[in-house]
C-alpha cells in the first residue's frame, strides 16, 4: 500500500514538472490585424515573447512594402510586441499576386530568439491603399444630358401635380 502512494506522488511531482516546464519553454503567440488586406493597406503585428528583454524586435515578410518592421514593446516590462506595416502593391513593385488571392508570411525572433510565424492574406480586388470618398456623385457612365432630362421631368410633375391639386380645391370652393 505504501509503495503504491510513493508511485503516486511520484507521478503528480512528474508531471507537475513536466506541466511548469511546458509553461516556460512556450511558444511564441504571433497575430495579423486584418487577416485580409488590399495592396497598398495596412497590417499591424502582435508577437507575445516569453521575455520581453529588448525594446524591440524585427519582423519580415515579403508581403511588406519595406521588407522589415520593427516591431515595439507595448510596456516597459511587457512581453508583447507590436508594429504596423504597410503591404507593398503591385504598382510599387511589391507582391506579383498570383490570383485574386495570395498568403504572406511574416517571421521573426524573440529576445530568446526562439522563432515565431505569422500569416496575412492579400485580395487584389480590395481597394490600393486609402479608400478616396467623395462628397456624393453619379456613377461613371452617367451623362448630363441624363442627368438635366431628369432633373426636368420630375419638376414637371412637381409643378403639374401643384396646378392640379390647386384647380381642384378652387372647383370645391
Amino acid at each position: 500500500m505504501r509503495s503504491t502512494r510513493v508511485i503516486a506522488a511520484s507521478g503528480l511531482a512528474i508531471a507537475a514538472l513536466g506541466l511548469s516546464a511546458g509553461a516556460a519553454i512556450a511558444k511564441p503567440v504571433a497575430t495579423t490585424s486584418p487577416k485580409l488586406v488590399g495592396p497598398g493597406g495596412s497590417v499591424s503585428v502582435t508577437v507575445t515573447c516569453d521575455t520581453g528583454k529588448a525594446g524591440r524586435i524585427a519582423a519580415s515578410s515579403q508581403g511588406f512594402r519595406s521588407g522589415t518592421i520593427w516591431l515595439y514593446r507595448t510596456h516597459k516590462h511587457g512581453k508583447t510586441y507590436h508594429g504596423t506595416a504597410r503591404v507593398a502593391s503591385q504598382l510599387s513593385g511589391g507582391p506579383n499576386h498570383l490570383g485574386r488571392y495570395s498568403t504572406w508570411g511574416v517571421d521573426g525572433n524573440c529576445p530568446d530568439g526562439r522563432q515565431w510565424h505569422t500569416t496575412f492574406k492579400t485580395d487584389a480586388k480590395l481597394p490600393h491603399g486609402k479608400v478616396h470618398t467623395g462628397v456624393g456623385s453619379t456613377s461613371e457612365e452617367s451623362n448630363t444630358t441624363e442627368i438635366v432630362a431628369g432633373a426636368a421631368v420630375l419638376a414637371t410633375a412637381a409643378v403639374g401635380g401643384t396646378y392640379f391639386l390647386r384647380r381642384r380645391q378652387n372647383n370645391e370652393s
